[in-house]
């Protein structure tokens, strides 16, 4: 999760989410996006990828295209309609392609991926409408048919951060029920002498974080103590420069869509 982005994409190739619409239903706020790509090849064929809480990397489409502008749109009918042949080579860098065909693992072959086509027009852009919690990333990707070439992408809509003095620390679910989270930290310097850890009624926690020399890192960690289902924890780094804090609520039912 932490690597899913630019880390986790081929090199040359990026992918970008741009919200075009947002609105108010009953579970939240239903927010669209579209998706646009660079650095793949012209005419390539591209499967859509998503990577939803408390789930694996599912392949939703495929059959998508980039337009001109590089808009991925719902390309023409394919003669054949299958899931995607493994490479006769693998490539020396782990990217999103590798990811989400698993390899390495003895997983099962993956099931055909249904066309684009089953449910859009040709040349209708791809939209993914989701509806997420605070601290919740929506994390997508396009994966070429032939698993040589992939680029992933997440955006966090209502972001759990505290800032000082350019510092930044964000907290990323990593389940549901903050079972699990990330804590990602940006603007830090990377020499600099710093405390970091976590606090949970009254319970301390050292945080295993050291910024690298772009002054970015991070740490997972599960927030429950013993004899409490629900609670709040504060997450600090303290230094010279700069001192940020944020806090989340965690516990069963804790999760709720915005």
């Amino acid at each position: 999760m932490a690597n899913w982005g630019t880390k986790a994409s081929s090199p040359g190739i990026t992918l970008t989410m741009k919200e075009v619409k947002r609105e108010k239903v009953a579970s939240g706020t239903m927010i669209t996006y579209r998706l646009t790509a660079n650095g793949f090849a012209p005419g390539t064929r591209l499967t859509l990828l998503r990577w939803p809480l408390n789930q694996g990397i599912t392949a939703a489409m495929n059959g998508i295209v980039l337009d001109a502008s590089g808009t991925a749109v719902c390309g023409p009918p394919s003669p054949t309609v299958s899931a995607p042949a493994e490479p006769a080579a693998e490539p020396d860098t782990k990217t999103a392609a590798d990811t989400a065909a698993g390899r390495g693992s003895s997983a099962s072959p993956a099931p055909a991926v249904p066309a684009c086509t089953k449910t859009m027009q040709p040349n209708a852009p791809v939209e993914i409408s989701v509806t997420v919690a605070r601290g919740e990333a929506i994390r997508v990707g396009l994966l070429a048919e032939d698993r040589k070439s992939g680029a992933a992408s997440s955006v966090t809509p209502f972001p759990i951060q505290g800032e000082d003095k350019g510092c930044k620390l964000q907290v990323l679910l990593g389940a549901k029920d903050a079972e699990l989270v990330l804590i990602e930290g940006d603007g830090f310097k990377p020499d600099a002498a710093f405390t970091a850890g976590t606090e949970t009624y009254g319970q301390k926690t050292s945080l295993a974080a050291k910024p690298d020399a772009q002054g970015h890192f991070v740490a997972a960690m599960t927030p429950y103590v013993q004899g409490h289902d629900s609670g709040d924890t504060v997450v600090y780094y303290q230094s010279d420069t700069c001192t940020p804090t944020v806090s989340f609520h965690w516990g069963k039912g804790s999760y709720k869509a915005e």
